[in-house]
C-alpha cells in the first residue's frame, strides 16, 4: 500500500500521518482486529517509533483502534453489544443536536449541505467509495457544526468516525447506497420546512439504518470477503477509492 505522506511537497508529521491511518481504517484497508506492526507501518509511512505512538494514542482516543500490552495496537473490533452502545450513543447526540441546529440554521448553511449531498450522490453514481464515504462524513460533519455546540460536535465527530468503522464494507451495496440518499434528502426537506419533529424522524431513520451491518459483514473470525461477494453488491472502483485517499490525505 502507499505511504501517502512521502509523496512530494507533503510535510510528515502527526497530523498526516494521522489522517492517512483514519483513511485507511474508514476505507477498510485495515480491518477489524488486524495489527498495526510499528516497524513496518515506521518503514512505509517514514516515520519515527515516537511519533507514531503519538499518533496510536491520537486514534485510540478516537475509539478507532485499541493498545493491548502483549498484543500492541490493533484495529478496533466491536462485539454486538458494543456496536449497540455506540449506536445507543449517537441516536443520544443526534437528539440533543436537532433543536439547536433548527433553531441556528441559515440560508447559506442549507445550501452548503445541498452542495455536499450533491458531490455524494455523484460519489455514489461513479460507485467511488472513498469519495462515498468522506462527502458523507462532510455531510453529517456540516451538519452538527450548525448546533454551534463546539463540545457535541467533538463528541459527534468521534461517534460519526466509530459508526462510519462499522458499516463501511455496506457502502459496497447499491441497496444502502440508495438507503442513504433518501435520508439525507429527508434531513433536506426537514431543514427546508424548519421543522424540529420532522428532522429529528429523518436523523434517526437515517441512523437505524447502519445498525447489524457491522456484525453481518464482520462475524466472529470472518474477514469481510464473503460480503464483498454477497449477493446485491458490487466491487468498488478501487483505483478510484486510492486516488481519491491521497487526494484527501
Amino acid at each position: 500500500m502507499r505511504a501517502w505522506p512521502a509523496r512530494r511537497g507533503m510535510a510528515v508529521n502527526g497530523e498526516s500521518i494521522y489522517q492517512v491511518l483514519e483513511r485507511e481504517i474508514i476505507l477498510g484497508h485495515l480491518k477489524p482486529r488486524e495489527r498495526l506492526l510499528e516497524a513496518q507501518l515506521c518503514r512505509r509511512l517514514g516515520v519515527s517509533r515516537t511519533l507514531l505512538r503519538e499518533v496510536f494514542r491520537r486514534l485510540e482516543g478516537a475509539g478507532l483502534v485499541t493498545l493491548h500490552p502483549n498484543r500492541g495496537v490493533v484495529v478496533r473490533d466491536f462485539t454486538p453489544q458494543e456496536a449497540e452502545d455506540v449506536y445507543y450513543l449517537r441516536t443520544a447526540l443526534e437528539r440533543a443536536a436537532v433543536p439547536l441546529i433548527i433553531q441556528r440554521l441559515t440560508p447559506a448553511d442549507l445550501k452548503a449541505l445541498r452542495e455536499i449531498e450533491r458531490e455524494f450522490e455523484q460519489a455514489c453514481r461513479k460507485a467511488d467509495m472513498a469519495d462515498m464515504i468522506f462527502t458523507n462524513l462532510a455531510f453529517h460533519r456540516r451538519l452538527d457544526e450548525i448546533s454551534g455546540n463546539p463540545f457535541l460536535c467533538q463528541s459527534l465527530q468521534i461517534s460519526h468516525l466509530q459508526t462510519q468503522q462499522i458499516r463501511y464494507v455496506a457502502w459496497l451495496n447499491t441497496g444502502r447506497m440508495q438507503e442513504s440518499i433518501r435520508g439525507h434528502r429527508e434531513i433536506l426537506g426537514a431543514l427546508t420546512h424548519r421543522d424540529v419533529q420532522r428532522l429529528e424522524r429523518a436523523v434517526l431513520k437515517h441512523l437505524e439504518g447502519g445498525r447489524g451491518d457491522y456484525q453481518r459483514i464482520f462475524p466472529v473470525g470472518a474477514d469481510g470477503e464473503t460480503a464483498r461477494r454477497g449477493k446485491g453488491s458490487r466491487p468498488p472502483r478501487r483505483r478510484a477509492a486510492r486516488r481519491k485517499e491521497g487526494n484527501h490525505a
